[in-house]
């Protein structure tokens, strides 16, 4: 039973380690594309700005995680809440962010029109088209906003804190593979020397069998002799 459970959370491990592998690499080239990244047809995302804070029960504060959903951009429609791509000027240069605003139009050649729920924002200058969207709001998940505040505030402790937490579990896998190989050689070893001593232990068993016989035959022998 041990062996069984032994070998699951190996597995376990195995297989978490390389989803988290993958989903590194994927939202690093995510990250540098302008792109979302989904697992399932879903991804996540968190609120950086003031630009959606309104009345809707799905305006959205700064920090809020929100649940993204890939889903066409034929079934947009008016006063959905969706991610697109766009160009901004950030400190005179021209940079690619993803936003998160409503549509409050659609125009006759079935661009999105877009504004945050802010009342100081202004309609959005670029309509979205199907190369900028990249998905629709699905849900908010509040309880993850403590956290997710945290890590705004503290993005190196966090890395950090992962980078540690990952290198203690490498760290214990190659601890548990090692003993593990050393558990197998030692039983390979005492396996090994138990046949050796068996075999021993006939050998001496049968060179006193002979000897008996021998001594047995001696003494017949004898007494027909007499």
């Amino acid at each position: 039973m041990k062996k069984i459970i032994s070998g699951i959370m190996i597995s376990l491990t195995i297989i978490i380690s390389g989803l988290s592998i993958s989903i590194m690499f994927l939202g690093s080239s995510a990250y540098k594309n302008n792109e979302l990244v989904y697992i399932l047809n879903y991804s996540f995302s968190v609120v950086p700005t003031e630009s959606m804070i309104g009345t809707a029960s799905d305006s959205l504060n700064p920090g809020d995680m929100v649940i993204i959903q890939n889903s066409p951009f034929e079934d947009v429609e008016i006063g959905d809440v969706i991610v697109f791509q766009d160009q901004v000027n950030i400190n005179g240069t021209p940079s690619n962010i993803l936003i998160i605003h409503r549509v409050v139009d659609i125009t006759s050649n079935g661009e999105l029109v877009t504004k945050g729920d802010n009342p100081l924002n202004q309609i959005d200058p670029h309509p979205v088209t199907a190369s900028t969207y990249q998905g629709s709001y699905y849900a908010k998940v509040i309880f993850m906003k403590p956290i997710v505040q945290l890590m705004l505030s503290s993005r190196s402790l966090i890395f950090l804190t992962l980078i540690a937490v990952l290198v203690i579990l490498i760290i214990w896998e190659l601890a548990h593979m090692y003993k593990t190989i050393a558990k197998t050689k030692k039983l390979q070893i005492e396996k090994k020397h138990e046949a050796e001593l068996e075999k021993i232990i006939s050998q001496e068993h049968d060179k006193i069998y002979q000897e008996i016989i021998i001594e047995e035959k001696l003494k017949n022998d004898k007494k027909i002799i007499k």
